[in-house]
């Protein structure tokens, strides 16, 4: 598997040193894999009518965690109130700054920075979980925990799922998906010890049976969207490439 979805992290390897130079090409790596693209588009869209229905009348303090280029920030931060976007790769915050003038952003490393940011009602990471190794997991889920007060969200999204129907059958024939470990249960299990709880999720992609389908020219098509809706039950959540997860700080 070499889309640009599968992010992988050698054995050893600290993600946090994967993208410090990528800013300038990172939209266009996504834009131009067609199943990432389609997943960016998705999840943007989603999370228009998630978050309000999150906050009816409230305008939440919000953070993007690993914001990288602002995908996920330029449409959330739109839904709430003061709004910061943190992430420790100068090239990355640079293309953010450019795209959100009006965000607040932050170079910093939460695990090991003590940033002065205040408190948040909401905090979203996407395209992290499922490429950091497990230590950094944890210590993202716990610094995080700390920075949102008691029954606020966490919205994240998991695409490596490795019991992905397409990533099973992918490994069956003999395909590589390169070292990807996190699936839905092991991903709700680390939530819960970290003292988060899932209230929702929404697959992406459940359809997609073959890997070969990732790479489908026109994730647009009525065919697709009406598959899409057929599976966006959250019972499909196990089985997708993609899925968005909220989950509310229980401690």
């Amino acid at each position: 598997m070499n889309d640009p979805q599968y992010e992988p992290t050698v054995k050893g390897d600290d993600y946090r040193k994967s993208h410090l130079q990528r800013g300038g090409t990172y939209d266009a790596t996504i834009a131009g894999s067609p199943f990432d693209d389609y997943m960016a588009r998705f999840e943007q869209a989603y999370l228009k009518k998630l978050v309000p229905d999150l906050f009816p009348g409230k305008k939440a303090r919000y953070l993007d965690f690993a914001c990288g280029t602002a995908r996920i920030t330029s449409v959330v931060h739109q839904l709430c109130g003061e709004s910061i976007g943190v992430d420790i790769s100068p090239s990355m915050l640079a293309e953010a700054r450019l795209k959100c003038p009006s965000v607040r952003f932050v170079e910093a490393d939460l695990t090991k920075d003590a940033a002065d940011i205040g408190m948040f009602d909401l905090v979203t990471s996407f395209r992290f979980f499922g490429n950091a190794q497990h230590e950094l997991r944890i210590a993202v889920l716990k610094a995080l925990n700390r920075l949102l007060r008691t029954n606020s969200y966490l919205i994240i999204n998991s695409h490596r799922n490795p019991h992905s129907i397409s990533a099973l059958l992918n490994n069956i024939t003999g395909g590589d998906n390169q070292g990807m470990d996190l699936h839905y249960f092991k991903l709700k299990r680390l939530l819960r010890s970290c003292g988060f709880e899932i209230v929702s999720s929404r697959p992406v992609g459940a359809w997609m049976f073959r890997h070969s389908m990732h790479q489908a020219a026109d994730f647009d098509s009525a065919t697709a969207q009406r598959r899409e809706s057929l599976f966006s039950s959250r019972i499909f959540s196990p089985l997708a490439p993609d899925v968005v997860i909220v989950a509310r700080k229980a401690n």
